[in-house]
């Protein structure tokens, strides 16, 4: 549920990479975008299906202390 006066943090992905590219944006700014997140995971399913560029998440969503998260990363079977 998106909350009113909800900020957005802009994030740059290249090559399966998410980085922090430090502007905050408000979410009339994103309304309507499909560029816009809310969760981590809706993130990682929109750049596997729409590739590299600029997205939008909300702000209490990326991890704290990280500079940068690997969205591609391949999964590891157990055996």
């Amino acid at each position: 549920m998106v909350q009113t006066g909800q900020k957005f943090l802009e994030i740059r992905v290249y090559e399966g990479v998410a980085e922090r590219t430090g502007n905050t944006v408000d979410r009339s700014t994103v309304r309507g975008s499909k560029a816009a997140c809310q969760s981590m995971s809706e993130l990682t399913r929109k750049v596997r299906r729409e590739g590299d560029g600029v997205y939008y998440l909300a702000t209490d969503a990326w991890p704290e202390n990280t500079e940068r998260i690997s969205l591609t990363a391949k999964w590891t079977p157990m055996s």
